[in-house]
């Protein structure tokens, strides 16, 4: 399994192809996220331009994530294409970002980790609101509903016992 590419290597006429597995256990997944990796398949074409490298690739995997609506655990399937440029820090420009250069990375290093880039697509892909369905209910919400009614017909609402608890005490207390 190849982790590191040397980019001296990669040459103008033939770009370097690199198929490989990176292990999750390997990567720096934000841990409040994701609570499990599967290990990832890499496919990338690394292209040598005048300046810098055109990167070009897919990475599959699952990793393991908690629903924001129901709080379950769900296996969230990652199936990505990517393509960015890599270019030497020299290449920073002042001023405002073009759109052209949204899909940039600086880097002077002349050895590329498979493993961040793997990491950095993964990140890229999460959802900012995970659900482990479209369909996916609150459950909590419903069972309060159910409560809520079944206080108002009985013409008592428990919510507020804790308030009025507090305004009978702080009436003694006059």
């Amino acid at each position: 399994m190849k982790r590191k590419v040397n980019l001296n290597e990669v040459t103008a006429k033939e770009p370097v192809k690199v198929d490989t597995e990176i292990q999750a256990s390997i990567m720096h997944l934000p841990e409040e996220e994701v609570s499990k990796a599967s290990s990832f398949k890499l496919h990338i074409e690394i292209t040598k331009k005048p300046v810098g490298y055109n990167l070009k690739g897919n990475i599959k995997g699952e990793v393991e994530l908690t629903c924001s609506r129901c709080n379950e655990k769900f296996m969230h399937k990652i199936d990505k294409d990517f393509e960015y440029k890599l270019l030497p820090t020299s290449e920073i420009t002042g001023g405002e970002i073009k759109s052209s250069e949204l899909d940039v990375k600086f880097s002077d290093s002349d050895v590329l980790d498979l493993a961040e880039v793997v990491e950095e697509q993964i990140i890229l892909d999460l959802p900012v609101k995970p659900l482990c369905s479209e369909d996916c209910q609150l459950p909590a919400l419903e069972e309060e509903k159910e409560k809520s009614t079944e206080d108002v017909k009985s013409g008592v609402d428990k919510r507020w016992e804790k308030l009025k608890t507090l305004k009978d005490k702080l009436s003694k207390e006059k």
